[in-house]
């Protein structure tokens, strides 16, 4: 721990994208970590052209988890968390599961991310609204 403290990077070992230098800059802290992940508190975002639009959420100190994630616009432009954000400042994002029981792509659009790009800090809400679901279907039309 001390060795991230002394640099502006740290070295990861990730499997699914090798080895990653990161600039401290980039580590967004979650304070209270993520929903069922209570003890991870520091994530990077990683792109990758193939992925696009997906980006994927990775944990620092435990790289072997991961959370594909999606900004909920391509999926509903309407989305709406019911409080008052800076565009500027804050992005949103939402946990997708690649395949849950059914086979299904999900989106977690009751519990999203909020990002601090100013401030590099993260957090996970809960939206108090039966309007979003924790297992949207974003393949519906292939199952048609």
């Amino acid at each position: 721990m001390e060795d991230i403290e002394k640099t502006d990077s740290i070295k990861i070992s990730t499997k699914q994208f090798g080895e990653l230098e990161i600039d401290k800059s980039s580590i967004f802290n979650f304070k209270d970590g993520l929903y069922g992940f209570e003890d991870l508190h520091r994530f990077i975002i990683i792109n990758e052209e193939e992925t696009e639009p997906f980006k994927w959420l990775l944990a620092i100190d435990d790289p072997s988890i991961g959370f594909p994630i999606l900004s909920p616009y391509y999926i509903d432009p309407a989305y709406s968390i019911m409080q008052d954000l800076d565009p500027e400042k804050h992005v949103l994002f939402l946990i997708i599961t690649l395949q849950d029981e059914k086979g299904n792509i999900t989106a977690n659009m009751k519990a999203p991310l909020i990002l601090d790009v100013t401030d590099l800090e993260g957090k996970q809400i809960i939206i108090l609204t039966e309007k979003y679901a924790t297992d949207f279907i974003l393949n519906k039309k292939a199952m048609d």
